[in-house]
């Protein structure tokens, strides 16, 4: 899951559609420009009477002279238009698979193939379990264009993604890997409004070598494939959609096997931004948002009020990271009531020194929600944000805070955060995890206050909902 962190921290902006200039303008950008002349004609009369000196018993004609002027004024003008040019833009996409290979050798990502043991999280090495959704499936960085063929709404698209892999068990010898896959798809809309509810057909293929080599006599890993699917896709909200999925897999995996696999599967992308065919011809400053904030990442500094033990060095120290943290605005409460996801979120509270290993207060969330109360500051870039936030997995936290959002920098607002984290602690023994933290992982319940800063992220203002009443 590395790959996942360094992807969504360091590209994930550029898929942010809400963005006044994102990155990858010029790709993701249709351009119309006006060049005409502007032509002012003005004629203008000017009367000037001479009346006869003196009093006179008869009126006599007065002299009237009328002078007419004309000006004629030219200059250019050029007028430009920027829309959107993308069906899809997204960051990370992941799936849960059901049917991809006997119960007792399943990956054990669970529903949504995140899901992993803690153990074997950010490692390659992973164990056969007893798991319903036996595989998983994730794909990175997608990009989809319009194809307009039969009428003037482009359902039809074409696209690729830098990297998608399809692990069907535990095993790589059933895992299928492909760079910049080429895919069509169809998109029938059922409902178009927020979100947005659609059947999707889509047919893939990718063909090419790795130039890797494993370590023993396997040689080079290569992968071939066509990949056929239809989805019940529901997004996107703020760039979170899901998505239920029938596929079939015709392939040649990484150790060069044959499968013919068909699967069911349950999706979710987080920084996954899906444009209704209407809204192409929308300019980009007419675009609205259905969420309060996108970021690509927020990191949080807090010192502790409560909760450290006492042989804990450097107690009063600890860092939050969310990833890819999202907060949607409901049509609730003047949309004041918000709900949110991250796709991983990192708590460090303190380490407890102990004569032969320490012990760290330390935990994590795959997909933690959130629930809370938005109050903007007129429509300015500013904003108090209070809610419960809780981690389901791999183990139960809570955080109860109130965050004041400011947007001081473009793209990089800053936070000041105070709160309440409790963890129930988490049992790792071996893997990535258990080296980096090398040691026990503790239950905690701290207090603390925080200063946060947020790359590449969006604060949205309550004239930018598409909730919004058109008279305020």
């Amino acid at each position: 899951m590395l790959i996942v962190a360094l992807v969504t921290v360091f590209v994930g902006g550029c898929a942010l559609a809400d963005l006044r200039k994102p990155p990858l303008w010029e790709e993701l950008t249709r351009t119309e420009v006006d060049r005409y002349t502007i032509t002012t004609l003005d004629t203008t009369y000017q009367v000037e009477l001479r009346n006869a000196p003196g009093e006179r018993g008869v009126i006599y004609p007065s002299d009237r002279t009328i002078t007419k002027t004309h000006k004629l004024e030219q200059r250019d003008s050029t007028t430009v238009r920027t829309y959107p040019n993308f069906i899809r833009f997204g960051v990370f996409e992941t799936a849960g698979l059901i049917g991809t290979a006997p119960f007792s050798r399943g990956v054990g990502g669970g529903i949504f193939g995140i899901y992993n043991d803690p153990n074997e999280s950010l490692g390659s090495q992973i164990r056969p379990k007893d798991a319903l959704f036996t595989g998983s499936f994730q794909r990175y960085l997608t990009l989809e264009m319009p194809l307009y063929w039969f009428d003037s709404e482009p359902t039809w698209s074409i696209g690729t993604s830098f990297l998608e892999v399809i692990q069907l068990e535990a095993s790589n010898d059933r895992t299928v890997a492909g760079l910049f896959p080429l895919y069509l798809r169809k998109r029938w809309y059922l409902y178009d409004g927020v979100p947005s509810v659609c059947l999707t057909g889509a047919a893939g293929f990718a063909v090419q070598y790795f130039p890797i080599y494993a370590s023993t006599s396997d040689g080079e890993f290569s992968s071939q494939y066509l990949h056929l699917s239809g989805s019940l896709d529901v997004g996107s909200v703020g760039g979170l959609n899901f998505r239920s999925t029938v596929g079939l897999l015709i392939a040649r995996s990484i150790r060069q096997q044959s499968l013919v696999q068909p699967y069911i599967g349950m999706n979710i992308s987080v920084l996954d931004f899906l444009n209704h065919p209407r809204e192409l011809r929308q300019q980009w400053h007419e675009q609205k948002s259905s969420a309060w904030n996108i970021a690509a990442a927020r990191l949080t500094w807090f010192i502790l009020l409560s909760g450290a033990t006492a042989n804990a060095g450097q107690a009063s120290i600890g860092f939050q990271i969310q990833l890819a943290p999202t907060t949607i605005a409901l049509p609730l409460l003047n949309n004041r009531l918000c709900a949110g996801l991250d796709l991983f979120n990192f708590v460090f509270a303190f380490r407890e020194q102990q004569p032969l290993q320490d012990r760290v207060g330390f935990g994590y969330g795959v997909l933690p929600v959130r629930v809370g109360y938005w109050l903007p500051f007129g429509d300015s870039p500013i904003a108090l944000e209070s809610f419960v936030m809780y981690s389901y997995f791999p183990h139960t936290m809570w955080q109860l805070a109130t965050t004041l959002h400011i947007g001081v920098i473009e793209r990089l607002p800053l936070g000041v955060t105070i709160g309440y984290i409790k963890s129930n602690g988490l049992d790792v023994n071996r893997g990535t995890i258990f080296d980096i933290v090398d040691g026990d992982i503790l239950d905690f319940s701290v207090a603390y206050l925080g200063i946060s800063v947020s790359p590449l992220e969006v604060l949205f203002r309550p004239s930018q909902l598409r909730y919004q009443p058109p008279n305020q």
